[in-house]
């Protein structure tokens, strides 16, 4: 019985150890976090088409500006749209943390590597309504591909993302995102352009 309990411990500390960050995964964590090391904070201009699936089944497009300060802050301020489809939208963006901030916000796991991407999922340390993050990331670039955040209510939301050179900065353009909660299901799609790199951005934008 002690031999059948040791081999069972061995196995759960052989899976767990598997699920860790591999050597090549630390190596891309690393590089995340070094994609743009010259910029600490931006403001752009984002614009968001969304057609809500659920009950009252409009379509609507947001325009608004999006804040980022580093290490960790993000802010969607809407200008035009419908308040309650913005204020959805804006808590989507407060949830997406820079990958320099992972290991110290979730538990990072290594899922897969094919050689072109790498799949996390990411645990939050504190436990809230997020249950984990599937995060998928292109290995050659060391950019976020795609984010699905899994909700403990039984929804989630994913978002995709499309790069481009900037100003010598390497940010993201475009984006399309699905999002199904408890009442809400609604299909996104939405541009960010007219960036201002490093801007002076005062904390109170944020809360």
């Amino acid at each position: 019985m002690r031999h059948r309990i040791g081999a069972l411990l061995l196995m759960v500390a052989f899976l767990t150890g598997a699920a860790r960050p591999s050597q090549a995964a630390e190596s891309l964590l690393v590089r995340m976090a070094q994609v743009n090391p010259n910029l600490h904070a931006f403001s752009a201009t984002l614009r968001a088409h969304v057609a809500l699936k659920s009950f009252p089944f409009l379509a609507t497009d947001l325009v608004g500006t999006y804040y980022y300060k580093e290490p960790d802050k993000n802010k969607v301020v809407f200008t035009s749209g419908v308040p309650v489809v913005a204020a959805q939208f804006d808590k989507l963006y407060a949830h997406i943390e820079s990958p320099s901030q992972w290991q110290r916000v979730y538990t990072v796991t290594t899922i897969s590597d094919d050689g072109t991407t790498t799949a996390f999922k990411l645990v939050p340390r504190i436990t809230g309504n997020i249950d984990h993050i599937d995060a998928l990331v292109d290995d050659s670039s060391a950019t976020v591909k795609s984010m699905r955040w899994n909700y403990s209510n039984g929804g989630y939301a994913e978002m995709t993302n499309h790069y481009g050179d900037v100003g010598g900065y390497v940010v993201v353009e475009s984006q399309t995102a699905h999002v199904e909660l408890p009442g809400y299901t609604a299909d996104i799609s939405s541009t960010i352009d007219n960036y201002k790199f490093n801007p002076a951005l005062s904390d109170g934008i944020f809360q």
